[in-house]
This record gives C-alpha cells, structure tokens and sequence, in this order.
C-alpha cells in the first residue's frame, strides 16, 4: 500500500479534529507519499531505543501515539487516538463493561456504571486486558466498585474533571500524586504506556493488509516507567 493510502485511511478514522491537546504535532512526518508501506511499527513513544529497533529491523513507518518528531518516517495521533471511535479509550470502556457511559470532558475518558466487581478482581481484569499485571498505585476503600472513571494516559492532569463524575473507581494510566490523596474512594494506576499500548489493536484493523507490530515494552517506555515489574508504593 502506498504512503499516501495509509495517511488517508488514518487520518479519516483517527481525525486531528477531535483531538483534546490542541496544536501538538499530528499526521505524517518525513515520508515519502509514494513510497510502499508493508511494515508498520506502532509505540506509545519514540524513544531513541525504539528508532533503533525501528531501523535494526526494516520497518517502512512507525506510527507514535506520543507527539515526538524523531526524524524517521513517522504518524503521529496522540490525543485524537484517544478520543476517536474505537480508540483508546474506548476499548478501557468496552473492557471494563462501563454501562451507559459518558465521556467526563468533550470526548476525554468516560464514566458509568459496572457490574459490581471485587475491587481485587477488578485490577486483575485490568491486568488481563493490558497482558500483564498493574504496575502503578492500586489503592480502596472499598471491597466492591460498581461505578468507575476511565482515563488511559496522564490521566493525573484531569483528576479534578474525572472526581465530578461521582465514580467509585479512577483507572487511569499514570498518576500525578499518591492516589490515596485523590479523592476516590478507589484508584487503579494501570502504567502510563500500558494503559496505550493497545492502540495497535486498531491501527491492525485499520490495515488489515499490513504488517503491524507493537514495540517491545521494554523499550517503549514514557518517562519515568521502567516496566520491571514492581509496583510503586501508594
């Protein structure tokens, strides 16, 4: 498929209009419209370590969730992969089974109702869903939830919007404080790059004729993370 396709095809479904980061960098950057994509590489953030792999491995793209311009061919959709239908958030609604949902800012994170769940439980299926267990807080007052509030990402900047929800639970990527201080009577920390890496999920749908593969998460990694497998302490 060439260049120019898989931009069109990207862009339409996943659309820099409804983003909820204005003005960051979005779409294709230093590719050659013409040029055959038959390998895709899809991460949450381009770190050198990840272009490393990118070019050891001969991929034609690499498409980022994260708005880092990293000087190989590269789409960029950070929030818009967010918000869009059947983006990242979206599929953190469908795999908590969030029940009359509604987004808690424009098209940002949603909030509704679950099936009562041991809270333990709960974070097991979150766990499930991402491929390995949490790494983040995980903190509750409670032994059952049946309400929560989703935000996959730096869902600490919007704490304040997703507390008006009223929701029992806040599962989100990645924390700004102690997740004791938040004001939820629960908080599962998922990992800011696990709470995105399922984004891949929907590029593959997107290209069905092409190869599209995740990088390794022991490269892809978003700040501080490390992805060893201890939990930080809440």
């Amino acid at each position: 498929m060439k260049a120019s396709q898989v931009i069109q095809i990207l862009t339409k479904a996943i659309p820099q209009e409804i983003e909820w980061s204005v003005g960051e960098p979005y779409g294709p950057f230093g590719v050659d419209t013409e040029s055959d994509v038959q390998k895709i590489l899809y991460c949450v953030t381009p770190t050198p370590e990840v272009v490393k792999y990118f070019k050891k491995h001969k991929y034609d793209l690499i498409i980022s969730h994260h708005p880092f311009v990293v000087g190989v061919p590269q789409i960029i959709l950070h929030t818009s992969l967010d918000c869009c239908s059947g983006g990242l958030n979206d599929s953190w609604r469908d795999a908590l089974g969030i029940q009359d949902a509604k987004h808690f800012d424009s098209s940002l994170g949603w909030a509704g109702k679950i099936p009562p769940i041991k809270f333990q439980d709960l974070v097991k299926k979150c766990g499930i869903f991402v491929g390995q267990d949490v790494i983040g807080q995980v903190h509750s007052d409670l032994d059952v939830i049946e309400s929560v509030v989703v935000c996959s990402g730096l869902g600490g900047m919007v704490t304040d919007l997703a507390r008006e929800t009223g929701a029992q639970c806040y599962v989100l990527g990645e924390a700004t404080e102690s997740v004791k201080k938040m004001g939820f009577k629960a908080v599962i920390e998922i990992g800011h790059t696990l709470s995105e890496r399922m984004g891949v999920n929907l590029i593959r749908d997107l290209l069905p004729g092409i190869q599209v593969c995740g990088a390794p998460l022991n490269i892809d990694v978003f700040g501080k993370e490390t992805y060893l497998g201890k939990r930080r302490k809440a």
